[in-house]
């Protein structure tokens, strides 16, 4: 151990913690990055997604900390799905297929929430009792609820989010996880937090495939839904992830939680850098100057 982490453990952690967050916070005090975050395409659905590990923790009268580290980066994915699902549908043209601040930042802000809430999180647990079927079952229909609540009314034709094709993707991995589970044996809720791990891994691959195949056709209306259909499939996953954090279901280390929370951002970012990239320096450079 170096002796500069010595003198770190010697220190008030909480102070050093909390003063650690306000130097994190002077980027993100700018007026362009505030806009971004809380712009409302963003900040209103990943609010709305974290009602659930707010409410089961009251109805529990456990602390809803944890609960809403671990629900932080799912809707940070979920949100961003939304937000780059409905460009690919309804664009017309290929100028329409420009980066965009909210798809990127929800996955920024739902990274930002999960470490800034440990300063303040008790001693981790892995959950305080085994969660139950019942529980995530309401949990998953609470999320449900308040997500279509915000497409309903912010979003047009928000019917596409319900994609029969990605909805049996999603039940097809779903069943796989739980007839593969006659060696771990785990609960039902373990299971279900796997799938929904598996479903957001597994649609970024199959982003690709899809994008490979559709890129050959020439009108790229045809590129959108094919596309909308692995990020809907994303989507799916991270609100199965938000509703079993929200019912307390995390692994068993806080280790294993930040890995598990890597690896979403992974597959989120891989996928959104395929469908929407931003532009890189030299294609702006080209621009600004009229090359």
């Amino acid at each position: 151990m170096s002796s500069a982490t010595l003198v770190f453990q010697k220190s008030k952690w909480p102070t050093f913690k909390i003063f650690s967050l306000l130097l994190l916070a002077v980027p993100f005090a700018t007026e362009s990055s505030v806009g971004v975050f809380f712009d409302k395409q963003v900040i209103q659905p990943f609010l709305l997604l974290l009602v659930a590990p707010i409410l089961y923790a009251l109805f529990r009268r456990e602390n809803p900390v944890w609960a809403l580290i671990a629900a932080s980066v799912p809707a940070g994915v979920a949100t961003g799905a939304i937000n780059l699902t409905a460009p690919l549908v309804t664009m017309q043209t290929a100028d329409e297929a420009m980066a965009s601040p909210v798809v990127y930042s929800p996955i920024a802000l739902g990274l930002i929430l999960s470490y800034s809430l440990r300063v303040i999180a008790p001693a981790y647990q892995s959950e305080s009792q085994k969660p139950g079927v019942i529980g995530l079952f309401n949990c998953l229909i609470v999320t449900f609820t308040c997500i279509t609540a915000f497409l309903i009314q912010n979003v047009e034709s928000y019917e596409i989010f319900l994609s029969q094709q990605a909805l049996m993707f999603a039940l097809a991995i779903t069943l796989c996880c739980f007839a593969f589970n006659d060696k771990a044996r785990l609960i039902f809720s373990k299971v279900m937090a796997r799938a929904g791990l598996m479903i957001c891994l597994l649609a970024a691959v199959y982003a690709v495939t899809l994008y490979t195949t559709a890129a050959a056709s020439a009108d790229l209306r045809e590129v959108g839904p094919v596309l909308a259909t692995s990020q809907i499939l994303m989507g799916y996953g991270a609100l199965i992830l938000i509703a079993a954090s929200a019912c307390g279901e995390r692994p068993a280390e806080d280790r294993d939680l930040l890995t598990r929370d890597w690896h979403l951002t992974e597959a989120y970012v891989f996928i959104t850098l395929i469908v929407f990239p931003p532009q890189t320096l030299l294609e702006l450079s080209r621009e600004l100057m009229g090359v």
